[in-house]
């Protein structure tokens, strides 16, 4: 009996030490941890600048036109921006200043000019901007948002109709939507649009006789932009 007794301590012992290792091998593994949400980001593409213009003629001289009319200019955008939150993001946003033409519509000299080219200037905006991201989409991220921008005048380029003719530096209030589609957890594309509510004037000197003219202009721009993100 003994022998048997020591026999069947032995199996129960045995039994014992490898139950845990099998229950060990049967757990569930544990899921892995989601990615943490990114600290920064930043865009880089091409910029379409599409104006709606309307001009107001003011004092200093007169100049017989009837508007001023500004072509869509293209450019190499910038943005970088800090989460705050994982949804909340405070950005800065410019691009290469492009140069801007300004043309007379409806000008009678046109023709003895040559032109309607009043003249160029190169400007560009700075923007900061404080945003919403979605982030409950999975890859597509949608996001909008509201800012301050402040249209730089970086000088005459070329003179036209005037000689001299520049811009005035301004304030523009920014109301901004959309999107990141997200390739990889850190790289994707995205696509931008901006609206500018912005209100300047400009002036120049009227050939010949120099006679100072003096402009309202109302340019409310749309930007458009598209390119490749990275969060980081």
């Amino acid at each position: 009996m003994s022998g048997a007794i020591r026999i069947w301590a032995v199996a129960f012992i045995a039994t014992l030490a490898v139950t845990p290792i099998v229950a060990a091998d049967l757990a569930t593994p544990d899921e892995p941890l989601p990615p943490p949400p990114p600290s920064f980001y930043v865009h880089a593409g091409a910029l379409g600048v599409f104006f709606q213009i309307n001009a107001q003629p003011e004092g200093g001289g007169s100049f017989p036109t009837t508007n001023i009319a500004i072509r869509p200019v293209y450019s190499l955008a910038l943005e970088a921006g800090y989460f705050v939150t994982p949804n909340v993001a405070i950005a800065l946003s410019t691009a290469v200043p492009p140069i801007v033409h300004l043309k007379a519509t409806g000008f009678p000299g046109a023709v003895a000019s040559g032109s309607n080219l009043l003249g160029s200037v190169r400007g560009g905006p700075a923007m900061l901007l404080l945003q919403y991201h979605f982030t409950q989409f999975g890859p597509i991220q949608p996001y909008a948002g509201i800012g301050v921008g402040y249209v730089l005048d970086f000088g005459n380029i070329s003179d036209g109709i005037l000689t001299n003719i520049s811009v005035d530096q301004n304030f523009a209030l920014i109301l901004l939507a959309g999107a990141d589609w997200m390739l990889t957890p850190n790289w994707g594309v995205f696509v931008d649009g901006k609206k500018a509510f912005l209100s300047t004037d400009a002036q120049g000197f009227a050939v010949p006789g120099n006679v100072p003219v003096r402009s309202h202009l109302t340019l409310d721009p749309w930007l458009a932009s598209a390119g490749i993100t990275f969060k980081y």
